[in-house]
């Protein structure tokens, strides 16, 4: 279990993301970092899984090979990863403010573009999700700047690192909290899970 100024980022490689390793996973973080066994999943109305536990949020994500995950015993929480692949950039007035796009055109080289794309996008992805409220809200209309949202209520703090050089990681938090990075693979899930009669 991390310290309440220190979350733990899990990251689990797979061949093959499905419903049952990602289930899994979902039980190995909660196990871990908050001790939970048993657990019942709730869904909320836009469909992000929580527990009835009070102080537990936990959230996770996967594209491609990964999937990336993180448990808070305080802090409201939410992750997004993406593969980075060539994208079609016709999409940004979509999710990106004016400001972010203005910075987005002044980008000359298209690895950056395609990096701040993926950066901004993540960010927005995991701070909707952090609300519970999946891509149901205007993403136009949350600007970053520096690093941090400002949304209308009150600031979160925002954490993005590039993974494998493949793939963006972004998480966003309701307090602040410095993050660890930890690999696990599908044998630490499993020995995990079957030391605490899980499977």
């Amino acid at each position: 279990m991390t310290n309440c100024n220190q979350l733990n980022v899990y990251l689990y490689r797979t061949e093959h993301v499905n419903k049952h390793n990602s289930d899994l996973f979902k039980r190995y973080l909660l196990l871990k970092e908050a001790g939970l066994t048993g657990v019942q999943f709730q869904y909320g109305p836009y469909g992000k899984p929580f527990v009835h536990v009070p102080d537990v949020h936990f959230n996770i994500s996967h594209s491609g090979q990964y999937l990336a995950g993180a448990v808070s015993t305080g802090s409201y929480i939410g992750i997004d990863i993406e593969w980075i692949k060539p994208i079609d950039f016709d999409c940004i007035d979509f999710f990106m403010s004016e400001k972010e796009i203005a910075h987005f055109n002044e980008i000359r080289l298209k690895e950056e573009k395609l990096d701040y794309f993926y950066t901004i996008w993540t960010l927005k992805e995991a701070y909707c999700k952090m609300l519970g409220m999946g891509l149901h809200m205007k993403l136009s209309e949350i600007s970053m700047d520096n690093q941090q949202i400002k949304p209308t209520l009150k600031d979160v703090f925002c954490h993005s690192i590039l993974v494998d050089n493949l793939y963006r990681l972004s998480l966003i938090c309701s307090q602040e909290m410095n993050i660890n990075v930890v690999h696990i693979t599908e044998d630490t899930i499993i020995q995990e899970l079957k030391h605490n009669q899980f499977i």
